[in-house]
């Protein structure tokens, strides 16, 4: 989500500040809400401060439109905090937890059935959207690179999916030009189908996406059936369309077919 700067001028003195009322000497006034503070407060102060406008959210454990899990283990979320001061992405630094993502990636590939012949290749991400985003990238470079060995023009790649798919890919698609083909919904038919797939799908398609976990009704999409109308269709044509199946709405995971 995207923020913008409050013009303070225009807000009341009440709309320019927060006003706890807790019983305490160590906040006797009230808080900006857009700037910081001339003087310091009390950690304790600061952490009920944020605690308490939380609790204006909604109850994550009532949660049914995301399709996620919202409850893990206590040990879980003891695990979060203790790695929250590491620097995730340097790995000569940490190299143990570089080890213990190698070994995740290892456990997903097998999960989902990666054929053991073959090279499984995974990375750990802040989120899904991180993750579809690196993906997407990946097909589009792919695909530009097979047409440039083509002598063929690469200024107009699209993407076919379900109109249900999760709201990052619109994003990628308007981040890295990349026009996006949706399967609209009809009838009784909520996700995306081979024989509907198929229509929109031509030279210049750098994937189709499939996911497990339809952030509409949380149904799994027919990726075996995509799949194999997408190989008939490269035998035929001499494509290379591949099927990236998202994951991110069922297990916090993305692979690519």
């Amino acid at each position: 989500m995207v923020h913008q700067k409050i013009n303070l001028d225009r807000l009341s003195p009440e709309e320019a500040v927060i006003t706890p009322t807790y019983a305490s000497r160590a906040l006797t006034s009230a808080v900006p809400k857009y700037e910081i503070p001339e003087g310091e407060m009390p950690p304790a102060v600061a952490y009920n401060l944020i605690r308490d406008e939380l609790a204006l959210d909604g109850n994550s454990r009532l949660n049914l439109a995301t399709f996620v899990t919202t409850w893990m283990e206590p040990e879980a979320k003891q695990l979060m905090a203790e790695t929250f001061d590491k620097n995730m992405i340097d790995k000569d630094e940490y190299p143990q937890t570089a080890e213990i993502e190698l070994r995740c990636v290892n456990m997903i590939a097998r999960l989902w059935n990666a054929p053991e012949s073959e090279a499984a290749t995974g990375c750990s991400t802040i989120g899904s959207s991180e993750a579809a985003m690196l993906e997407g990238m990946a097909l589009k470079w792919q695909w530009r690179k097979r047409r440039q060995k083509e002598g063929k023009p690469t200024d107009k790649p699209n993407l076919v999916m379900g109109i249900n798919v999760q709201v990052c890919w619109q994003k990628f698609c308007r981040y890295w030009e990349v026009e996006p083909r949706f399967v609209p919904m009809e009838g009784n038919r909520f996700h995306l189908k081979a024989t509907e797939a198929i229509k929109l799908i031509d030279e210049n398609t750098i994937g189709v996406i499939a996911i497990m976990g339809s952030t509409f009704d949380g149904s799994y999409e027919p990726v075996q059936e995509i799949n194999e109308v997408l190989e008939t269709l490269n035998r035929e044509t001499g494509w290379q369309v591949p099927l990236h199946v998202d994951g991110a709405s069922s297990c916090k995971n993305s692979f690519q077919m």
